[in-house]
């Protein structure tokens, strides 16, 4: 009777070692997880710089119409619109970022180095905006990082592409 209740825990060893082997199989490396994190806070980091960006242009811009806007005389309801106006210009266009698929939810497995990252922004993206930030995003890349990254475009998947070129 005692040789019966001692034999099924050998049984949940040999399953424990079995579920640890097949883990230990999946599971990334070290070096692929720090990979990916370095990845994407850089390019989080980066978007931030590259939105930061846009909206000193934006605020440059809104500010040249405005002037243009001095010689009219203004109105009790253009004063009210103008205020609208400007408080809509005080919102940025890059929003945020947001990580989606299995960077989000933290289940890389081993050898998933593709990574997903969302940009959201206050208007429905253009062509022009994905090629502004396309192109300002290459030289906020450099400035946060030492890191050297390959950015292509995407215009059909309106996406844009980041390729470390070493791999972890």
């Amino acid at each position: 009777m005692f040789s019966h209740f001692q034999r099924p825990m050998r049984i949940f060893v040999n399953d424990d070692r079995h579920v640890m082997a097949k883990h230990s199989s999946v599971y990334p490396t070290q070096e692929e997880l720090e990979a990916v994190q370095n990845m994407v806070s850089h390019t989080e980091r980066a978007l931030k710089a590259v939105s930061d960006w846009i909206d000193e242009q934006e605020k440059g811009n809104s500010e040249l119409s405005e002037a243009e806007n001095m010689d009219t005389p203004p109105d009790d309801e253009s004063k009210e619109g103008a205020g609208e106006q400007k408080a809509e210009h005080m919102t940025r266009t890059l929003r945020g970022v947001m990580r989606v698929g299995l960077v989000a939810k933290g289940l890389l497995l081993k050898g998933d180095l593709d990574l997903e990252l969302v940009l959201l922004c206050k208007e429905k993206p253009t062509t022009a905006l994905l090629d502004k930030v396309a192109d300002n995003l290459a030289i906020q890349l450099t400035t946060v990082t030492e890191d050297k990254y390959e950015i292509l475009q995407s215009v059909d998947d309106a996406a844009i592409v980041i390729k470390n070129t070493k791999e972890p």
